[in-house]
């Protein structure tokens, strides 16, 4: 096997033998979730959902109480304006619990009828949750209760043809959704039907969710392209090749998209027209999406090392070697950039934005190892 496959890989495997977990696979494992409401980071990881205080990193709460035998999380959780937390995980199943304790709203609830993995987050529309699965549906649940509102395709229809890994993107009555079946879908928000599917084959899976920039629709894809559609018809406006797998979301700012692939190169291109401005090779295959801060931008390099760039000089900043691998997209809350690692301890390392310095650490169950390593 050719090296620069190897993780990708190893990961699509993963989901693929978690499928048949009843034959006596163990269970499925990925790399962690996480998001934040801007005072409290959650992450979902393996057992357990995690509550963790966004300025120093002490545990709140988690849930649940005690791990369940074949229940894990991977998914990134969704926080809700109403201070409720949608969480999906491998057994195709969503719960709503209260930010501020943990205590279920509603849930556990099945998704569909056979099977599934949720791996990519939920997505809050008003009162709509949209839940993506690795069975090959979108759902859209009602977020007081969890009730069906539709899916996508309807269930009395068959599913696509492979899985759902990616969160959707909404943008007025509109939801954008990428799919591992290599297509891009427009779909009504509000009745779940097709408005389009993109033009033409990308040539490869897209594992992660599209970014909206200038009415166009940005997505990475395994074919080794970023490609720009038209997000009233899905028309393809660009296509840029990047000589490697996109597995990440592109982040867009003043009009340029920067992303990373596989091979570890970090790309600028313009949104307008997918000319390339730079790009830079970093020490590490890149599989998650960057973060992006004013001129800065933070990459997560799957062999551990956390690095800021100044965008403007296009110069290195810091850099943080970390244990374990870096396949979770950095988070930024105010002054800090927050990484999950997978594999590696502390599990949750935060670090100001400015020099690096490490802020604080999280392990479950307490750690008084630093996060960066020797």
């Amino acid at each position: 096997m050719h090296p620069k496959l190897a993780v990708p890989l190893s990961i699509v495997g993963t989901f693929l033998l978690s499928a048949c977990a009843g034959a006596g696979f163990r269970t499925a494992s990925s790399w962690p979730g996480l998001s934040s409401d801007g005072e409290t980071v959650y992450l979902a990881y393996d057992q357990a959902v995690y509550a963790v205080n966004a300025n120093n990193g002490d545990l709140r709460w988690s849930y649940p109480e005690e791990p369940e035998s074949g229940r894990t999380f991977y998914a990134p959780p969704a926080v809700s304006e109403h201070g409720t937390l949608y969480v999906g995980d491998f057994a195709n199943e969503i719960v709503a619990l209260k930010t501020s304790n943990g205590a279920v709203e509603w849930g556990p609830i099945q998704l569909g009828k056979g099977g599934g993995r949720i791996v990519g987050g939920p997505t809050v529309a008003g009162n709509l949750l949209l839940v993506p699965s690795g069975d090959g549906r979108l759902y859209a649940r009602d977020t007081s209760d969890g009730s069906a509102v539709w899916a996508f395709p309807p269930e009395f229809d068959e599913p696509l043809e492979h899985p759902i890994w990616s969160a959707p993107v909404v943008e007025g009555e509109r939801v954008f959704l990428t799919s591992m079946d290599h297509n891009v879908y427009a779909i009504d928000l509000f009745q779940g039907r097709q408005l389009w599917i993109a033009d033409r084959d990308r040539g490869g899976a897209i594992a992660d969710s599209p970014v909206l920039a200038d009415n166009l629709l940005l997505a990475g894809t395994l074919g080794q392209e970023l490609i720009a559609l038209d997000n009233a018809r899905g028309r393809v406006a660009w296509v840029f090749n990047a000589g490697d797998w996109i597995w990440g979301s592109p982040v867009v700012g003043d009009g340029v998209a920067y992303f990373g692939d596989l091979a570890g190169q970090l790309h600028a291109v313009k949104v307008s027209n997918g000319a390339e401005i730079w790009n830079v090779t970093l020490p590490g295959r890149i599989s998650a999406s960057p973060a992006l801060s004013e001129d800065r931008i933070f990459v997560a390099a799957e062999s551990g090392t956390l690095i800021a760039r100044e965008i403007s000089t296009n110069r290195e900043l810091w850099n943080v070697p970390l244990d374990g691998e870096l396949q979770t997209d950095p988070l930024l809350v105010g002054d800090a950039v927050i990484v999950a690692t997978n594999g590696g301890e502390p599990l949750l390392c935060a670090f100001d934005i400015e020099n690096g310095t490490e802020l604080w650490s999280f392990t479950p169950g307490g750690s008084e190892k630093r996060c960066r390593s020797s």
